[in-house]
């Protein structure tokens, strides 16, 4: 209570005992008048006066004190929050993980709440909310999910299907954790397809974009980037309130190796960034995207330069592939001959058994495990004459390494005793369906992927006449991509589900490859504060129709060739082994004379 509500009480009393004729005031006495019984009233009149103000001055010093307390409170939640935030990113914290609202650091004034917390060991879970213009009270209902993506999430929720990367960073300088979410939410804000969550409508599984835009960012010290990637690419996602993808950042301790000795010179501090994205509504081209985004804003960021909130490409889904679906459909069905023909030819393809099994026998390992090989960088001056010898013969780079691949595999298994004149040998690819929609004039967002299958017949020396091979493949590509074979052979496999349901968890491809690599298209990595050296892909290949995969990623002037397996269906023995031959098939091929 003030002074002056004091004033105003005490006043307020005092003329009414004027009123009253009961008070006078004379040469500065106040002289009281009349009998006894009405100056004890007087007095007593008096006596509540003074309660009166008591009263009030008490209650001023209690509300001064309520005042005080608040004030000094939050004082010490704010210095709190600044102690417990740094703590939360450098030290492990409680092992029940905890929740909270923490005021944020100086870069994060902009009005950042962080919604939740929860850690594993030396991780820390943390959703941030992103402030954006592009929140929403009522829920923007982008498109229902359709049979097909449904099956991509069902594989997803059992960690069938991941879209894992991770990128290793030099800086020049250390790093912190504000700067990294600070360059994820300037992503967030950038790309409409990061701000997306499922929802029921009716009944029906819908894609919409989140309340409120949030980013889920953890950091790890000192974790191991392989084990890091499989924890986060099989921890379930919060699929009703979003986001549907998240990031890790690994803060590499000083003595850690760097798989190019020569960036870790001049860029002496590591971190491992691993982007995890739900394959139900994103394909490994975003996942790619995202990363480069990343290497992008935060060596801008390091360098001071300004940055603008403009939206990164379009978000779209897949209503254009699915009427190419129901136009192919229609077409075969009109063809009753080539239709039968076609169905026959694929389930040949969906019932064989894979070289790698004929040769070395059928594992049961139980529970199987998607293992990793060591990462090999391909010798950059025989990949200058690899790529002109894949010019000089008009193929791209893709066919002439799944040559590579075709002619290890061969020799491999032949000298396991397969022995034969000639190998089908089949592989599966990813292909993009972007190339199938019309109006794109920057990046689609979204998933936007089918499998395409190769089957491949070879010599057993092909070898002596490799491009002549490669040529047949790049041929037999392009044509399959032009007559949209990935989405013809979707319908096949659809009318073929009911034949082969009972088969079972079967492999059926010998091995997969997906490239992010093509000569013509410049890399990224060399930042003026931020360079990048490795790369590294993670996916589950458990469950699948293929449990051997194939990766390569390009990035600087380096290219780099990665093996993934299942435990179920080869030994890391003969992984390792496939992988070596894969190598020197592919450093033979370049120094050979055509």
């Amino acid at each position: 209570m003030s002074s002056s509500l004091i004033l105003q009480i005490t006043g307020r009393v005092s003329r009414e005992f004027r009123s009253s004729g009961e008070v006078q005031q004379s040469g500065g006495h106040v002289l009281i008048q009349g009998s006894l019984p009405s100056m004890m009233s007087r007095r007593t009149s008096r006596v509540v006066v003074v309660v009166v103000v008591v009263v009030a001055m008490f209650v001023e010093m209690v509300i001064v004190g309520v005042v005080l307390v608040v004030l000094v409170g939050s004082v010490l939640i704010a210095v709190a929050g600044k102690v417990t935030k740094k703590l939360v990113l450098t030290e492990a914290i409680s092992e029940d993980g905890g929740t909270g609202g923490l005021q944020s650091g100086a870069s994060l004034a902009s009005g950042l709440r962080r919604t939740a917390a929860a850690s594993v060991g030396r991780q820390h879970s943390r959703r941030y909310s992103v402030p954006t213009s592009h929140s929403t009270s009522e829920p923007r209902w982008r498109y229902k999910i359709d049979s097909y993506v449904r099956k991509i999430a069902a594989k997803v929720e059992t960690g069938g299907i991941t879209v894992t990367t991770a990128i290793t960073l030099n800086t020049a300088r250390p790093v912190t954790p504000d700067l990294c979410q600070d360059v994820l939410m300037h992503i967030c804000r950038k790309v409409e397809a990061l701000r997306i969550r499922f929802r029921e409508r009716d009944g029906e599984l819908w894609v919409a974009d989140m309340d409120t835009p949030k980013i889920d960012f953890q950091v790890v010290e000192g974790g191991n980037v392989e084990d890091v990637a499989k924890i986060t690419s099989h921890s379930a996602y919060s699929k009703v309130e979003g986001p549907l993808w998240r990031a890790r950042l690994v803060v590499c301790p000083p003595d850690e190796p760097c798989m190019l000795p020569q960036v870790k010179e001049a860029f002496p501090y590591q971190y491992h960034l691993v982007i995890d994205m739900h394959h139900a509504v994103f394909d490994a081209l975003c996942n790619m995207v995202v990363s480069e985004l990343f290497f992008q804003t935060l060596d801008s960021m390091l360098d001071g330069a300004q940055l603008d909130d403009r939206q990164i490409g379009e978000f779209r889904d897949r209503s254009e592939v699915r009427a190419a679906e129901a136009r192919i459909r229609e077409s075969l069905q009109k063809d009753p001959r080539r239709l039968k023909a076609l169905l026959e030819e694929r389930y040949k393809i969906m019932t064989r058994v894979p070289l790698i099994t004929e040769a070395f026998g059928e594992r049961k390992e139980s529970p199987p495990d998607t293992n990793t090989l060591r990462p090999e960088i391909l010798d950059h001056k025989l990949l200058q004459v690899f790529n002109a010898k894949c010019k000089a013969h008009k193929v791209t780079f893709n066919s002439g390494f799944l040559g590579v691949m075709n002619v290890a595999l061969m020799e491999l298994v032949r000298e396991a005793g397969v022995v034969r004149d000639s190998y089908v040998i089949s592989t599966r690819h990813p292909v993009s369906t972007r190339r199938y929609m019309r109006g794109v004039t920057s990046m689609v967002w979204g998933f936007h992927s089918l499998p395409m299958s190769m089957d491949t017949v070879m010599p057993w020396d092909a070898r002596n006449n490799f491009w002549k091979h490669v040529v047949d493949i790049d041929t037999n590509f392009r044509e399959r991509i032009r007559k949209m074979g990935p989405v013809e052979q979707l319908v096949l496999d659809t009318m073929l589900q009911p034949m082969i349901k009972d088969r079972g968890n079967k492999t059926i491809y010998d091995m997969a490859l997906t490239n992010t690599y093509a000569p013509t298209i410049e890399a990224i990595g060399n930042g003026k504060h931020v360079q990048i050296s490795q790369f590294h892909g993670y996916s589950s290949v458990n469950g699948l129709e293929y449990k051997m995969l194939c990766g390569i990623f390009g990035f600087k002037n380096w290219v780099q060739s990665q093996l993934a397996y299942s435990s179920e269906y080869i030994t890391k023995e003969i992984a390792a082994k496939l992988f070596e031959r894969m190598i020197t098939v592919f450093n033979d091929t370049a120094k050979s004379l055509d």
